[in-house]
């Protein structure tokens, strides 16, 4: 993310020769790993080391931004003359005109060259691209299916192909809301971009992207520049960057009692007899009424390596959970809901004393500012699961990714690797996945105990420990299944379940934070109830 206010005298002579980026002499093919399919492998963390993100073409230092050389083909950018002029000027307030400093979406190419890494998974339908930045991710279409029509996005739609061991990428419809690096590089809603990546060894991609916009360029121009694999890391973390910002500043407050207060506190006592609770087998499921299911099922699906394929476009039957968990009735401000707790079996959750005064509480008007995903901050786990918004799962070698299309992402290892240790505490937890049989049995702790589980404010804690089961039902559903333990806010752990309905769509793009009306109108109301009880 760039904090960095940068005014640019983008029409004086720069201290440096501007330099042609000259194509990269690639090395052999077979110096590269490869897929099963014969394709270059991909798959890995990856990151730029340059400062394109502050300047595309070649700058001088300036307060908070360090220098770099251009990596544009011929050395500058060719903005049409009045497009060159309304640049100078957005460049002349970057911190007021740049979408990044409001924590928008970077758009294409502006992602792939921020100062933060990315990590790529790979099948043979789809390459996806999560990011560290604000959890942003990008889907790459390799199935030869076109895109949608009428829409645009701010991270625009993705095809890709593979013309011999270079992956071409087609990026259209992008709206005209991002920059291209912190300069006042903007563009117009015809921008078009063609990206290209080759390996040139094992651990580099030569990365270039040409870039056509008639409304505002003379011509087609291209940048270049290679991306280095991480070989000091085995996945990315969390930068998320509106919720630090409002954390810094005062408006998103922290919580003492959920909260992780950091690594000098005492360990939370897990209570011994939670241990056969904490991991329960698949309860049953309700059978289907006959009138659901006009269709025989589907058979499961299989990987090449005998394991369930859950890939596809999902959307859960959340039976209104992000409403409230048990069953509940409609009222004044939420929809009702079928209830999804399926132990306790009475369908409560065994909150404490404390706790249940808390979610009481939480249903007032003037709590609704205090729910993260009133500020477009990721749902946390088990939230992000049934909250209504589709999902799109990958299976990509050694992982199971979703991606959800209100822009938040999780890779879960299969692996068998450890969790991160204690102190490092993320809003999507540390998830790792172990396969029983047929089912994906996945545990995630880590968690920063900032989420709520729903809209009316039902919680968890820094202390939480969630065990997920996705267990296939037939070729179209999912059982899903999530076992929260949480000493802190509960008197037991407490279990869950819904299913998870493939669709025949793709994912979009919810853009949450650019769009939202909603959070100031939220926090009148807070400030307001606030001013009354000080007053009384």
């Amino acid at each position: 993310m760039l904090h960095r206010p940068v005014v640019l005298l983008l029409g004086v002579a720069l201290a440096f020769a501007a330099a042609a980026c000259t194509r990269v002499d690639l090395t052999s093919g077979s110096t590269i790993p490869r897929t099963p399919d014969g394709k270059p492998n991909l798959q890995g963390v990856w990151q730029v080391r340059n400062n394109a993100a502050y300047g595309l073409e070649d700058h001088v230092a300036r307060d908070r931004m360090p220098a770099g050389r251009s990596v544009v083909e011929g050395g500058t950018i060719p903005y049409r003359a009045d497009a060159a002029k309304k640049r100078l000027g957005l460049a002349a307030n970057q911190p007021a005109n740049d979408p990044l400093e409001k924590c928008y979406m970077p758009g294409v190419p502006r992602i792939m060259y921020l100062d933060f890494p990315f990590q790529i998974f790979q099948t043979p339908d789809h390459i996806a691209i999560t990011f560290e930045w604000s959890q942003v991710h990008r889907t790459i279409y390799t199935n030869g299916v076109p895109g949608p029509q009428g829409i645009d996005f701010w991270m625009g739609d993705s095809r890709g192909r593979w013309e011999g061991d270079t992956l071409v990428v087609d990026v259209k419809d992008q709206n005209d809301k991002t920059w291209l690096d912190a300069t006042g590089t903007f563009h117009s809603d015809q921008i078009h971009v063609v990206e290209r990546y080759t390996m040139r060894d094992a651990n580099t991609i030569q990365y270039e992207a040409t870039i056509e916009d008639p409304a505002v360029f003379m011509q087609p121009w291209k940048i270049s520049m290679p991306i280095y694999r991480h070989l000091d890391r085995d996945r990315i973390f969390e930068y998320q960057c509106q919720a630090e910002r409002e954390e810094a500043n005062g408006d998103f407050e922290r919580d003492t009692r959920t909260w992780y207060p950091g690594p000098s506190a005492s360990p939370v006592t897990v209570p011994a007899e939670w241990a056969s609770m904490r991991a329960p087998p698949m309860f049953p499921r309700p059978a289907a009424k006959p009138s659901e299911k006009a269709e025989p099922p589907k058979p499961i699906r299989r990987m090449a390596d005998g394991k369930p394929d859950f890939q596809g476009y999902f959307m859960a039957d959340g039976g209104g959970a992000n409403y409230g968990l048990g069953k509940h009735d409609v009222d004044f401000l939420t929809p009702g809901g079928r209830g999804i707790i399926v132990d306790p079996p009475d369908g409560t959750l065994p909150a404490q004393p404390w706790a249940k005064a808390e979610m009481e509480n939480r249903k007032l008007p003037e709590r609704g500012y205090d729910d993260p995903t009133a500020h477009c901050f990721v749902a946390g786990v088990p939230r992000s699961m049934y909250i209504p918004s589709p999902l799109q799962i990958l299976q990509p070698p050694g992982y199971l990714v979703v991606l959800h299309e209100r822009m938040s992402w999780r890779a879960i290892p299969v692996d068998g690797r450890a969790h991160l240790p204690d102190t490092m505490r993320l809003w999507q937890g540390d998830s790792i996945g172990t396969w029983d049989g047929d089912t994906l049995v996945v545990e995630t702790t880590n968690l920063n105990g900032k989420a709520w589980l729903n809209e009316v404010g039902e919680m968890v804690s820094h202390a939480e420990r969630v065990v997920e089961r996705f267990m296939p039902i037939d070729g179209d559903t999912i059982r899903y299944q999530a076992t929260v333990s949480d000493p802190l806010v509960y008197t037991r752990p407490w279990t869950i379940a819904f299913d998870l309905n493939r669709q025949k769509d793709e994912l979009l793009e919810v853009a949450c934070r650019e769009d939202d009306q909603d959070l100031q109108h939220l926090k009148e109301i807070r400030d307001t109830a606030r001013k009354k009880r000080q007053g009384s």
